[in-house]
């Protein structure tokens, strides 16, 4: 965020309406701290290259987030993680009508609970730029030639750059990181973004060390982390995150899995630096959703139970690993339906590049 960031839009012409929207609510809670149209732009720029998922710390009034979900293409997910109740409420109230945007209040780290990331903005959480502030590890959070943005430096004239008078620590940290390939690009005169690229390093898409991309192979569960699940493949380090756990649903890892059990998984990728195989078992399981589709299929009156309830409408399972979207505007006693109130529904669409399926409730 930058100082005096939300009124450099005084003079900003042909935003795109989410931004609009993100600003007025910015402008209404006295919000000042909002990325410059500059930010914004490059954020929106960033956000066309990324394939499946984006995430953020430090979500504010949700300027920079409307900067990126109006950049992303169709399909594409994106989680922001704000400590502030307040402002990750606002930014909720924001995106309310956009399914694909999911605002977190928390602190920046559970951003580990997700990924890898086709690209990641930390800019509430995991810069290094503070003592306290412990950097985010780009080789455990973002996807292959996935790209981290830190912003809100002053653009260098000398090396190594200089902050207030003292050698720029955090800056020479993400230019010099063994797993990034990072530049500095200067968008203003008074201000520089650092972006970051995961290396594709050699080997890593193919085989290494008797492994193979796509392989079959049995492990044990060694330990479970917030982040993820490392496993020992008979000395070999594995590593499963989040969403590769499962095609299902679940709150914790010790539903899915347990220390100490023996597992089957599906080879995805290798970390060389670290050195470290990429696996998933999610990869086995057939597609809940597809299967959905197919045995369901768009009109099929559903029963199931309310998942979530949120600003934009509520969640239903619809079947095993499926929830569904009933949109607010939908829903004449919103306010009664609590988790675990059971709905009847009509599925009306089925998206599986989206990944969504929109429900309408029955009387």
């Amino acid at each position: 965020m930058s100082i005096s960031g939300t009124d450099a839009y005084d003079k900003a012409l042909h935003l795109p309406p989410l931004v609009e929207r993100a600003l007025a609510a910015a402008r209404a809670h006295g919000f000042p701290y909002s990325c410059r149209p500059e930010q914004g732009r490059l954020l929106h720029a960033l956000a066309s290259g990324a394939d499946t998922l984006i995430g953020e710390t430090g979500t504010g009034c949700g300027l920079g987030l409307a900067w990126l979900a109006e950049g992303a293409r169709p399909g594409v997910r994106l989680v922001s993680v704000e400590r502030d109740p307040e402002r990750a409420r606002v930014a909720a109230e924001v995106f309310a009508d956009r399914p694909e945007v999911e605002v977190l209040c928390d602190d920046w780290r559970r951003i580990e609970e997700r990924g890898p990331y086709d690209l990641l903005v930390l800019d509430g959480g995991g810069t290094a730029k503070t003592e306290d502030d412990s950097p985010a590890d780009p080789a455990r959070l973002l996807a292959p030639a996935g790209r981290i943005v830190i912003d809100d430096f002053t653009p260098a004239t000398d090396w190594p750059p200089l902050h207030e008078g003292a050698v720029d620590r955090a800056r020479l940290y993400w230019l010099r990181h063994s797993a990034l390939k990072t530049v500095e690009i200067p968008i203003a005169e008074d201000l520089a973004t650092l972006v970051g690229t995961r290396r594709r390093l050699a080997g890593t898409e193919t085989a290494w060390q008797g492994f193979e991309q796509g392989q079959i192979v049995r492990g044990v569960v060694s330990r479970i982390e917030s982040f993820g699940v490392f496993v020992d493949l008979d000395g070999t380090e594995g590593f499963i995150t989040a969403p590769e756990l499962s095609r299902h649903h679940f709150d914790s890892f010790d539903e899915v899995v347990h220390g100490g059990q023996e597992i089957t998984a599906e080879v995805l990728a290798f970390e060389l630096f670290r050195p470290q195989v990429r696996l998933s078992l999610a990869a086995l399981a057939p597609d809940p959703l597809a299967e959905f589709a197919r045995n369901a299929g768009v009109g099929r009156v559903v029963r199931g139970p309310v998942t979530k309830v949120a600003p934009f409408g509520v969640f239903v399972r619809v079947a095993e690993g499926v929830e569904g979207l009933v949109h607010r505007d939908t829903l004449t006693d919103r306010a009664a339906l609590d988790v675990g109130d059971e709905l009847s529904v009509e599925v009306t669409d089925i998206n599986l590049v989206r990944r969504r399926v929109v429900l309408t409730p029955l009387p």
